[in-house]
Parts: structure tokens; sequence; C-alpha cells
């Protein structure tokens, strides 16, 4: 907030003061947070901002209030034409990066999601759930192999860090090159922050046995009850001229 407050004051012809406009942005920040979570919808120069509720309940239960604990609250953001005109406008600088040879993770979705990219793309995603499947996107990471690191392994980084799971090749479904499935432990809380990584010894092909497993972290992390910022993958096919580097045949 700080630094746009400056931008916007560097951009003013009032000579405005960035404290001040600061000061009244966390204040209408603020106010917004106070909305949604009082159900209203908000439309800004950002887009169009919806509280959303989702819980499963059985029609006998719905005699009495719901239980909130099993009642999940979310955000469902869509871009505004000014945001899709700015992004239409942006210049785009493409870094390239040839013959990247083993696995690339790039998120962890729901199933939905994974299903139906394009409703996330539009803000009306569904959140990884405990108890649920969820997948990582992915290039070259269909997991297979003989050792018994072979699989997924996903460590808490927040509150109760160090908290592991790991997904033996037997537990993942799909396992494909693009969607390696898991399903989230029910015991993780809603909010959890977790690392993925994914061991394989399977070459970029999907089938070559390497002679040593290859291990691969996820760079950004996940979070429980939260829609993934990128529902999509990195492609589906079988690897794109990646070498591998110690095959076995």
């Amino acid at each position: 907030m700080d630094d746009l407050a400056r931008e916007v004051a560097a951009l003013s012809t009032r000579q405005e003061d960035s404290e001040e406009i600061a000061r009244i942005g966390r204040l209408l920040m603020r106010r917004a947070v106070w909305f949604l979570s009082s159900g209203y919808s908000l439309s800004t120069e950002l887009g169009y901002f919806r509280p959303t509720a989702r819980g499963v309940f059985l029609d006998s239960e719905l005699n009495a209030s719901p239980d909130r604990e099993r009642l999940q609250l979310g955000i469902s953001y869509s871009m505004s034409q000014e945001m899709r005109q700015a992004l239409a406008d942006a210049e785009i600088d493409v870094e390239i990066q040839k013959a990247a040879s083993g696995p690339q993770l790039f998120s962890v979705v729901s199933a939905q999601d994974a299903q139906h990219p394009e409703a996330a793309t539009r803000g009306e995603g569904v959140p990884v759930s405990a108890g649920q499947t969820c997948i990582i996107m992915c290039r070259n990471g269909k997991v297979g192999g003989t050792g018994s690191e072979i699989g997924v392994t996903i460590t808490r980084t927040d509150g109760n860090t160090g908290t592991k799971h790991f997904f033996p090749l037997a537990q993942l479904y799909p396992n494909t090159p693009s969607q390696v499935g898991f399903v989230m432990p029910a015991s993780a809380p809603e909010g959890s922050v977790w690392s993925v990584m994914l061991c394989t010894q399977l070459g970029s092909n999907g089938t070559a046995l390497l002679k040593d497993p290859r291990k691969v972290t996820m760079a950004d992390y996940f979070v429980v009850g939260e829609v993934a910022e990128t529902p999509g993958s990195g492609g589906s096919g079988s690897g794109g001229g990646g070498v591998d580097e110690n095959p076995l045949g």
C-alpha cells in the first residue's frame, strides 16, 4: 500500500502526501473487507468480488442452523473490463528455456479445477480441501520406479511446521505427465500452507527408467481452502525435446 501511495502521489499534480494516501487506501481496503465478510459484493477498478459459501448437508440437517465448521466461506473474483483492457495492452517479455529436462511442477489445484480450468480463470474455482483429491499440474511429472522414495511428499510450512505426508505410487491417481493426483489428508487444517515434492524414476518420455530417481520441489506453496492462482498446466504432452542425462535405455 505504501508503494502504491507513493506512485499515486508522484503522478498527482496536487502535491498530495503519500502517507495520507496510504492511510486512506488502508481504510478503503478495511471497509471492503468488512463489506465482503458481511455478504456484500463489490465492483471496483480491479474487478468484481463476490462472497461465496460451500457446504454439503443432509436434508434432515437443514431443519436447524447449519454447522459453521462445515461451511467454507470464500471470495470469487472476476476481472473488470478495465483490467482486461490493461492486460490486452500490456507488453509481454517472453523468456524461452529450451529442452528443460525432468519434471516441472506448476500448481496444486482441486480435482474440479483440474478438469475445468476455464472456470477457475473466471474466478469460479473450487479450493483445495482436506479429505478431497487434489491435482499437481505439471510437465513430465508421471511418477514411476521401484525405490521406496518414489511418490509425492507434502510438508506443512506454517504452524505445525514439519508435518509430512508421503503418498506412494499406489496412492497416486491420476498419474500422467501433466497431472498427478493425491487425496489431501482429512486432518489438514483450513488455511494451512504446504509444499510439495515429487520423486520419480521415469524419464521425460514417461516410460524409460533412469539410473537415479529425480526429485523436484514446486517453487510455490499451496493453501488448503484457497483456489490456486495458476489453474492450468504447462502442457499435456510427453515432453518437448528434453534429453535425459542418465537413462538406462
